[in-house]
């Protein structure tokens, strides 16, 4: 008889844990994005850059314009943009080198040698609001104008909704220095 109710007692303390667990952990998700906005903000001041937030909270600096002068058209949805760019992990900074970038001359000085042969240094071309990249990426190319350089800053939630993805650990936050190669009004 003891024997029957310590298995029982078992039984019951299992089932508990299950779906106790099970309860208790259903609908708690981490936070990852508030302190990661906050540590973006952060740099931000500290660099004194000044950022435009876009409706997908994406953070973007415009650094300048290469050419002279400026084109006045901007990107809208539906039109294509062609551009070259370089993928940083963020922690409080961005990370010294990039995890990926399609720039011929900055993959050449990656630490670990890759083999550049299988490496695609082709521009991105692209047409808003119909296209195969991630939509925090097109919200940042919105308003863009051929020649400009930017740098956009994404908390993981709106990059890879929080998984591992290659080389950028899960949950971490990302920047990408774009540069606008051209903008095909459409």
């Amino acid at each position: 008889m003891k024997l029957k109710m310590q298995v029982n007692r078992v039984a019951i303390a299992a089932v508990v844990l299950l779906f106790g667990s099970a309860f208790w952990g259903c609908g708690i998700e981490k936070d990852y994005a508030t302190p990661q906005r906050k540590l973006i903000e952060s740099y931000l001041t500290r660099n004194s850059l000044k950022a435009t937030i876009t409706a997908d909270s994406v953070y973007v600096v415009k650094a300048g314009n290469t050419l002279t002068p400026p084109p006045t058209e901007v990107a809208e949805s539906g039109d294509v943009v062609v551009f070259y760019f370089a993928a940083y992990t963020f922690a409080s900074a961005p990370a010294t080198t990039p995890y990926y970038t399609n720039k011929r001359w900055l993959a050449a000085t990656l630490p670990n040698k890759p083999n550049l042969e299988y490496w695609n240094f082709d521009p991105i071309r692209t047409k808003l609001g119909d296209s195969e990249i991630l939509n925090s990426i097109e919200s940042a190319l919105l308003s863009c104008r051929k020649g400009d350089s930017l740098a956009a800053f994404f908390t993981s939630d709106i990059t890879y909704g929080g998984l591992a993805m290659g080389v950028v650990p899960a949950n971490t936050a990302l920047m990408m220095v774009l540069t606008i190669d051209d903008v095909i009004k459409q």
